[in-house]
């Protein structure tokens, strides 16, 4: 048999936690010059792989209540509408969008949105960042606070 067939088996054979701890005995039998120590060499590359084959096979987790899929929010929200449901008024600029700072006394637009990138610049000030940034700056709230509101 091969080490990939043998760490198949094995990972059929025990849980995740017993892996741990296969992992962990075969490593504290690796003494050199010891007569069974090619063995144990052997044994921690079968339970490595069959670590590894655990944990490519365990379900992805889910939503997890109580907690906010970050990426979920990051997909769907759109900058222009965070943007301009705090009363800024947006100009059309191309395929983006300039405003009036909110963050700093602007006379001229230099506060830029990139809907593509979902991201903000200001060159006056130098704020930049994504609509989550935008909310935190803006509310002076936490990244939780401002994910949530997002």
């Amino acid at each position: 048999m091969t080490d990939t067939t043998d760490s198949k088996q094995l990972a059929e054979r025990f849980s995740l936690p017993e892996l741990r701890h296969e992992e962990h005995a075969a490593a504290m039998h690796l003494i050199p010059d010891q007569d069974d120590y090619g063995y144990w060499c052997w044994y921690a590359d079968v339970v490595r792989g069959a670590l590894m084959f655990k944990r490519a096979n365990q379900p992805k987790p889910t939503a997890i209540p109580g907690h906010i899929n970050i990426e979920a929010v990051r997909e769907r929200a759109d900058i222009v509408s965070i943007v301009e449901g705090y009363g800024i008024r947006l100009l059309k600029s191309g395929k983006n969008f300039k405003a009036l700072c909110p963050f700093h006394s602007d006379k001229s637009p230099s506060f830029y949105i990139y809907p593509e990138e979902k991201r903000f610049h200001c060159y006056g000030c130098q704020a930049d960042g994504d609509f989550i940034d935008f909310v935190m700056k803006l509310d002076n709230i936490g990244f939780k606070e401002a994910v949530t509101k997002c």
